[in-house]
């Protein structure tokens, strides 16, 4: 009897196993919005120039992600950016924060360094903003220099 109820509350933990395993998991049931704004042509600043394809990832929880590639005529360049979130009718909502604060009188700058000009430079950054804005976000815009 005793081997029974040993066999039986294994079968009961290895099917238990088996549901869990299928089961969603608390992470999955709340994903991340996002909200993905890109540009199609290419953009330029003094030397500098991004190329089209630039894009900036907005999610609902306040974080940006972007991914672009620069260039410049000239040596020892910078692309410098700031990125505005806005509403429908074209009004500013704010800015993003950079995440890796090259400037500390400026936690809105975005800077990648261009050490050569021969070179093609991918562009990775990571931002911030108010999530409560969010919902209202359907535009953004770039300001930059070089």
């Amino acid at each position: 009897m005793n081997r029974i109820r040993r066999t039986a509350g294994a079968a009961a933990a290895t099917v238990a196993l088996t549901i869990g395993l299928g089961l969603p998991t608390a992470g999955t049931a709340h994903a991340l919005s996002s909200r993905t704004f890109s540009w199609n042509s290419p953009m330029t600043a003094g030397d500098c120039t991004m190329f089209e394809g630039a894009r900036w990832t907005l999610y609902s929880d306040g974080t940006a992600t972007f991914d672009g590639t620069v260039t410049s005529g000239d040596n020892n360049d910078a692309w410098l950016m700031w990125a505005r979130v806005k509403d429908a009718n074209g009004a500013v909502l704010g800015t993003l924060t950079n995440y890796n604060v090259q400037d500390r009188s400026d936690w809105t700058k975005f800077v990648k360094n261009l050490p050569s000009k021969t070179q093609r430079y991918r562009w990775f950054a990571s931002g911030r903003f108010n999530a409560r804005l969010y919902p209202l976000i359907k535009r953004m815009s770039l300001s930059k220099h070089c």
